[in-house]
């Protein structure tokens, strides 16, 4: 098969119709589409279809159109004008804009919610701390009277002799006032226990500085009345032994006084040596011997009530008393029974017990054995003293800090 010519737009045909060498339509044809293909280049250059790294055979890029023209496009629209570039531009700026506040409105709906919650936790949380400070006003329901009684304890007038009358020490009184107490102590202990439990464990998470001060104080409140509870105790305890010994030694030393007189009484019978008078004082000296008796028993008891009283001084001149006045009946009897020579050397003991006991109340002192009792409690309960009074202090502090705090937090 012969290979096709390579077609020309312009050739002759070599038949035609007409003269020779006439051009045909075919030609004029191929003359025609060269030059609108030429056309069609010039027009695409016109409408910017120039690629931005190819500017074409040698020719020199076109300037930028001015303000008032407009680039045509290959499909007959215009490009769009410096005006709208610069409105692009401002949108292409204002979006991050609205993105970044957006995202800042985002971020201040969540702190604003963030702070919201911590406020409502703070308000729990005062709340929960306002319930303790209730806790520790029921407590003082029981304190209250209990401090009352304490202090009533360690009031350095309450142990004295010359205390008389509705100031005289009363054991029973204390026992009824101890047990109208005791029975609540424990209760209170355990829920002042839970009080500190419950506020160290809130502490932390309070972040208003009054509100942990307030938690503090109220841990200092509560820990104080726990501490005021073991002295108290201590204190009142300590009173119940030496409240019996002092009441039990004044009805000894009571019991001595009268058994002198009663010895006097017989003595002085004894001036005028009469049946009568023997038998008076025969009656005086028994007396005496009874109340001897007595108060070697109140003695006795004291000791065994409060340990660590020591009245031996106190049993020693008893004893001598006693033996005396076993001596003056003893002589008595041998004065009725005519029975001189007994009579002689029963007045001679009778003479030396005295004798001895008159030296043993030199040696006695100035305190009587209810001053011994006394002085013994007072030592006692020193440190303890100390310590509640330190306690109720601090307690108190901390109330006024609390008072204050409940009435500005209100």
């Amino acid at each position: 098969m012969a290979a096709k010519k390579p077609h020309h737009p312009m050739h002759i045909k070599s038949r035609t119709q007409g003269s020779s060498n006439e051009i045909s339509f075919s030609v004029l044809d191929a003359a025609r589409e060269a030059r609108d293909a030429e056309e069609r280049e010039r027009r695409d250059a016109a409408a910017g279809k120039v690629s931005l790294f190819t500017l074409g055979k040698g020719g020199k890029p076109r300037s930028t159109p001015a303000k008032s023209q407009s680039i045509v496009l290959s499909g007959g629209a215009s490009a769009p004008s410096s005006g709208t570039s610069t409105v692009e531009r401002g949108l292409r700026g204002i979006v991050p804009a609205v993105v970044v506040i957006c995202v800042l409105l985002a971020l201040a709906l969540v702190a604003g919610q963030a702070l919201l919650s911590m406020k409502e936790r703070q308000t729990s949380l005062r709340d929960t701390l306002n319930a303790q400070f209730d806790i520790l006003n029921q407590c003082d329901e029981i304190l209250i009277p209990f401090d009352k009684l304490v202090m009533e304890q360690y009031d350095p007038k309450r142990l004295v002799a010359s205390a008389t009358g509705d100031r005289a020490p009363s054991s029973s009184a204390l026992v009824e006032g101890y047990r109208a107490v005791v029975a609540d102590i424990a209760p209170a202990r355990t829920q002042l226990e839970e009080v500190i439990a419950a506020v160290e464990a809130l502490q932390p998470s309070l972040s208003d500085n009054t509100d942990k001060e307030a938690a503090a104080q109220a841990v200092t409140a509560a820990r104080s009345r726990l501490n005021m509870l073991d002295a108290g105790v201590s204190i009142i305890e300590e009173s119940l032994m030496a409240t019996e010994a002092f009441l039990d030694a004044r009805a000894g030393w009571k019991a001595v006084i009268d058994a002198d007189a009663a010895a006097r009484e017989a003595t002085a019978l004894m001036e005028e040596m009469t049946e009568q008078n023997v038998r008076g004082s025969q009656a005086k000296s028994e007396e005496a011997l009874s109340l001897l008796e007595q108060a070697q028993g109140n003695f006795a008891q004291a000791e065994a009530v409060y340990p660590g009283l020591a009245l031996e001084s106190f049993n020693e001149y008893v004893a001598r008393r006693l033996a005396s006045q076993q001596a003056a009946l003893a002589a008595d009897a041998a004065y009725l029974a005519r029975n001189k020579e007994e009579l002689a050397a029963e007045n001679d003991r009778y003479n030396a017990l005295e004798a001895e006991a008159a030296d043993l109340a030199q040696n006695l002192g100035e305190d009587d054995p209810e001053r011994l009792v006394a002085n013994r409690f007072y030592a006692a309960i020193e440190s303890d003293k100390a310590a509640y009074e330190a306690e109720r202090l601090k307690a108190g502090n901390a109330d006024a800090f609390l008072r204050e705090y409940l009435g500005t937090s209100a």
